[in-house]
């Protein structure tokens, strides 16, 4: 399938055959993405349903809709340690996508995501010839408002009830890239 390589990461669109690693790292991380995550069943925790969410990446990616890559480090392709996509991908006249990731509780502060949304917005860019990625976060989240900033995201407001989270709909803010904002990150 599909990668993109940085200098310590392979982000990579994985076939359903994936779906241990991915339901591994989703139970492993329950209770950390919990706060920032969209809400799920039980029943999303468990492998038949990672197989059918898999299936639906790899149909959406083929589509041009959603590119949907699970993070490894580099040297270990049998650990998930995270996910970054671009998705609600529009074509026409708006050429736009939103961005979405999440990261193993142990993997946190090292960096990697950083150098993941680099990479993919570069490519979005690039190759996806986008103009406009955006993030929405939840006023709260700090770091990850710190991460998109750090990227060049600029703030644009707030989001009324954007998503459910941890049980309830929760505001969201705003941001947006564009191609010519994209900044080099310190690695």
């Amino acid at each position: 399938m599909f990668a993109i390589e940085t200098d310590r990461l392979r982000l990579s669109v994985l076939k359903k055959n994936a779906a241990e690693k991915v339901n591994d790292y989703y139970c492993r991380n329950r209770a950390f993405h919990k706060r920032w995550a969209q809400t799920q069943p039980d029943s999303y925790f468990t492998v038949k349903i990672q197989k059918e969410y898999l299936k639906s990446d790899v149909s959406m990616f083929y589509n041009d809709r959603m590119l949907p890559l699970y993070i490894f480090e580099k040297n270990d392709h049998d650990r998930v340690i995270g996910r970054i996509s671009l998705f609600n991908i529009v074509r026409g006249g708006m050429q736009s996508a939103a961005i979405g990731y999440h990261q193993d509780e142990d993997f946190c502060g090292n960096g990697f995501m950083s150098e993941a949304i680099r990479a993919v917005a570069k490519f979005g860019f690039d190759e996806l010839k986008l103009h406009r990625i955006e993030a929405f976060i939840l006023p709260e989240n700090e770091r990850s408002i710190n991460l998109v900033r750090k990227a060049g995201f600029k703030e644009e407001g707030l989001r009324f009830s954007y998503m459910h989270i941890n049980g309830r709909w929760e505001d969201h803010i705003g941001f947006a890239l564009f191609a010519e904002n994209l900044q080099e990150m310190k690695k």
